[in-house]
């Protein structure tokens, strides 16, 4: 098992596997329609605030102070 931070944490070019998402269910809701949901993949591209994640193929930009209810499982790339 990877280390799990919160999605804002990242650096570029990290990734990971979303492992948990806190929050109001509107907000939980509204990252699952980006694609952003428990058990996805996805890819820090610009950190900051806002920054630039990768879901898939499609590229969003997020406020940082969001993403701190968004836990990911770090992967570990050769």
């Amino acid at each position: 098992m990877g280390q799990i931070i919160p999605l804002e944490l990242l650096n570029c070019g990290d990734q990971g596997l979303v492992c948990d998402i806190a929050g109001e269910e509107s907000f939980v809701h509204r990252l699952a329609e980006m694609g952003l949901r428990v058990g996805g993949n996805v890819k820090m591209i610009r950190p900051g605030s806002p920054c630039i994640i990768a879901i898939e193929n499609h590229r969003f930009s997020v406020r940082c102070d969001e993403l701190a209810a968004v836990l990911v499982e770090l992967e570990h790339l050769p």
